[in-house]
């Protein structure tokens, strides 16, 4: 693989600049300042993508928490550390690992984050994702936990948590069609809160949200002088009620040779315990003169 040039600094805003080169990586460097802001990174970047990347970054913007970063590995397996200096009005420093690759047609992650001054909050997700052909299989789950029984109540407590768990499982297809291609997919989602569980409580106490069920299908692609895309979704809220909505568009470029682009678009909605809603749009954009 060629090395790539020294970037000229007098044509940079940036000052952005090689550290060093080796047979089997290159350091890089950078530092960037603006009103109000400074942003400085370096990694050790490899020459052969199998090997593992090392990189590094801090952000400080005025108004927002600094931010630290550290990323280690490559795609077959990578891991990341995330500190968030956050103000105490808003719970507290923030730290967040991430471990995450793949490997042929899966992938997959595993994130946990703890911010201890927001009633010790601790967040963890993981899942993963395998494509087969035009079929992609995916599920993950996310759970979130605070401390929310007061400290001066503890002692009545087995467990003085709050959590709240989501899984989520999928099918999403994508088929080719002649210059175009049919989309469609269906998902479920379950919901589970986990209460604080008393001195006296056999059990901690639970309750399980609707669950969701979702559908979609749709197509993309040329007919007649324009592209089309229609897309249409489900939404089943168990023993709630559903949702109905379609989306479509029109598009026509170049329309009379006069390079401009004609755009149709429309939408229809029904929500649960709503009224439906019907919208449509005709756009026609014709580009004057020779700037970009």
């Amino acid at each position: 693989m060629a090395d790539q040039e020294k970037p000229d600094l007098t044509k940079l805003s940036t000052a952005e600049y090689l550290l060093f080169t080796s047979r089997a990586y290159e350091g890089r460097g950078r530092l960037r300042a603006g009103p109000g802001k400074l942003e400085g990174a370096a990694a050790l970047v490899p020459k052969d993508p199998n090997l593992p990347e090392v990189a590094v970054r801090a952000y400080r913007e005025i108004g927002r928490p600094d931010i630290a970063s550290l990323s280690v590995g490559s795609d077959l397996l990578r891991y990341s550390r995330k500190f968030e200096d956050r103000d105490r009005g808003v719970g507290g420093p923030r730290t967040t690992d991430t471990v995450e690759g793949g490997i042929g047609p899966f992938k997959g992650y595993y994130q946990q984050s703890t911010q201890p001054g927001n009633q010790d909050s601790r967040t963890t997700a993981y899942g993963g994702q395998i494509s087969l052909g035009p079929v992609n299989l995916h599920a993950n789950r996310n759970r979130s936990s605070q401390d929310v029984v007061d400290p001066r109540f503890a002692q009545n407590f087995q467990n003085t948590r709050f959590d709240n768990q989501t899984d989520n499982v999928g099918l999403n297809l994508r088929l080719p069609v002649d210059s175009g291609a049919l989309t469609g997919g269906v998902g479920r989602e379950f919901q589970t809160q986990y209460q604080p569980q008393g001195m006296f409580d056999e059990t901690r106490p639970t309750a399980q949200s609707p669950n969701v069920t979702t559908y979609s299908a749709g197509y993309e692609g040329k007919v007649g002088p324009g592209r089309l895309g229609l897309q249409g979704n489900l939404t089943d809220v168990r023993n709630v009620g559903t949702e109905k909505s379609i989306q479509g568009s029109y598009n026509v470029d170049n329309l009379f040779g006069l390079g401009g682009n004609l755009s149709a678009t429309g939408s229809y909605k029904n929500p649960i315990g709503g009224k439906s809603a019907t919208e449509a749009m005709l756009r026609y954009r014709l580009k004057f003169g020779g700037g970009r």
